[in-house]
């Protein structure tokens, strides 16, 4: 037999095998969102000029870093968008390669807002810098970078650190600097859909579905947090004792997460476990959920086990084809009752829950949207009926926003009064 025909045969048995695994009626599922008399008004504040794959700004001293994944960005000084990285102002020798479209991969800033930090997707790192190299068919490599920025330009690109991915599976991106100055990385399993993280998601050698904390003096890595599917946005709340580590994870068939941790516990010994993977005893976790090896549930996790950090909050598909969380955001100025606001990239649904986030298996509420004239509104109304991927985020004032990938508009969000 042809080689062409055996490899398409082995393709037709492949789709065979997943389409016996996808979508299946699951046993066990989280709780169903509930409803709320919650509702936030979305308020248009302007258009990210660039729009081949947005995603969440960040907040750099009183500038808005404006983020499209392509490879470019902008600084919004309230007003306006002002052009800050694009091919020209690419450190020297870099070659960027990607996901897609994707060439950069997310941004974030210091407390001061002077020193910029760009993870790059590139075939290969700069010299002299350490490498975490991975054993998961890698084909390309995150570089972390540092500038200098003054509010409108960068300068002084640094190479700090590298670590090896495979840019077909999930490749998580999160990254947000630490009040003590460390920048933290969150690093996807780099799997695919239909298995349950493997073993390299629970591997704390590895640097794959984890929470990474990087020295930017040195480019030292050390592994914080595993157990972490996909993480693409990491937020910071809180200060002192207070402060918090929060994130959104989102799952397989069963889970989607959000999850937040005191930043005091990043620093202990043990990294802290979000479950994912393939842990002690072979048993693998989504969610407060034991589920096979092709991602379906098989037990609720009843009672908290010793060692994992359980989510906030967690929903499931709800019968949709595809769902998949986004954000959050969280802000105490725009919100009221909500202590954090996430959604649905597919779907364009608004969520939030209303405990502190210190509680664990919290309810989670579904979020109206209204117009600034009080009108009704939902996201895939804003995007034309198409998916609209929402992308939440801070504005430097601490005000909450939100940005549409499908059009590239971003929004202020504030929480309206009970009643009003």
């Amino acid at each position: 037999m042809k080689k062409t025909t055996v490899l398409f045969t082995l393709a037709l048995a492949t789709t065979a095998v997943a389409a016996a695994v996808q979508s299946p009626p699951q046993k066990f599922v989280p709780a169903a969102v509930a409803p709320s008399d919650i509702v936030v008004r979305i308020e248009p504040v302007g258009v990210a000029p660039a729009k081949i794959n947005p995603t969440s700004p960040v907040v750099a001293g009183q500038r808005l870093i404006l983020i499209d994944q392509a490879g470019t960005l902008s600084v919004w000084n309230g007003e306006r968008a002002e052009p800050l990285l694009g091919p020209k102002e690419v450190p020297a020798g870099l070659k960027l390669t990607g996901v897609g479209t994707e060439r950069v991969l997310n941004v974030a800033a210091d407390g001061a807002g002077t020193t910029l930090y760009v993870t790059f997707i590139v075939a290969n790192p700069p010299k002299d810098i350490p490498r975490r190299p991975s054993p998961r068919d890698p084909d390309a490599w995150f570089v972390l970078y540092s500038f200098a920025f003054d509010g409108s330009r960068l300068s002084s690109p640094k190479a700090i650190t590298a670590l090896q991915a495979r840019t077909d599976g999930h490749i998580g991106g999160g990254l947000v600097v630490l009040p003590d100055g460390a920048v933290l990385m969150a690093i996807g399993d780099n799997g695919d859909s239909y298995e349950d993280g493997r073993s390299f998601s629970q591997d704390p050698s590895l640097h794959l579905a984890k929470l990474v904390r990087i020295d930017p003096s040195n480019g030292a890595t050390a592994i914080v947090g595993l157990g972490v599917r996909c993480v693409q946005r990491l937020v910071v709340s809180g200060s002192g004792a207070d402060a918090r580590l929060s994130f959104t994870d989102p799952g397989g068939w069963i889970s989607e997460e959000l999850n937040s941790v005191a930043l005091g516990e990043l620093g202990s010994a043990q990294p802290i476990n979000f479950g994912w993977g393939r842990g002690v005893g072979g048993k693998s976790r989504e969610g407060t959920f034991y589920i096979d090896q092709t991602g379906n549930s098989l037990e609720k996790i009843q009672t908290p086990e010793a060692g994992m950090s359980e989510p906030v909050a967690e929903f499931g598909r709800e019968g949709a084809r595809a769902v998949a969380i986004s954000g959050p955001v969280i802000s105490t100025t725009s919100f009221i009752r909500i202590t954090a606001l996430f959604g649905d990239l597919v779907s364009g649904g608004v969520f939030a829950v209303a405990s502190p986030l210190t509680v664990k298996r919290q309810p989670v509420y579904r979020v109206g949207l209204v117009t600034p004239d009080g009108k009704a509104v939902t996201l895939k109304d804003l995007a034309g009926g198409e998916r609209p991927d929402p992308r939440f985020f801070n504005f430097p004032d601490g005000t909450a926003g939100m940005l549409l990938e499908r059009t590239g508009t971003f929004y202020r969000l504030t929480e309206r009064k009970p009643g009003s």
